[in-house]
């Protein structure tokens, strides 16, 4: 009787087990399908990325960067302040450096949301 439970116990984690194996695969699946479909970073030859960011001295309300391409093409710089803020866009050329600002509004989260993508328009 104790050996019947105990197969019946074991047989039910198992089949737990292989449900929760099932869903982090489904999961996984999702996850690498959106990964995947999300723009890409510039890259260079050596798969570094080619834009950086640097905190520049600021004040309350106005933030200020600076954004390097170490990439021999162009790049573009897309920002936002926070979640209201329109996005924004400046490329900047090989090799080169860009400033730019992020206007805080009163009350507003601080947080600059970025991203680098191959060259656009830019406004």
């Amino acid at each position: 009787m104790a050996l019947d439970l105990m197969a019946a116990v074991a047989g039910r984690h198992s089949g737990i087990s292989g449900l929760l194996v099932l869903l982090a695969f489904v999961a996984s699946s999702a996850a690498h399908a959106q990964a995947s479909s999300a723009p890409a970073e510039p890259v260079d030859n050596g798969g570094q990325p080619c834009g950086a960011i640097r905190a520049l001295p600021a004040n309350v309300t106005d933030y200020r960067y600076e954004v390097t391409n170490r990439c021999e093409r162009p790049v573009t710089f897309y920002w936002r302040c926070n979640a209201a803020d329109p996005e924004h866009a400046v490329d900047v050329a090989a090799k080169g450096q860009q400033s730019t600002t992020c206007v805080k509004a009163s009350g507003a989260a601080g947080e600059i949301v970025f991203r680098f993508g191959p060259p656009g328009a830019g406004n």
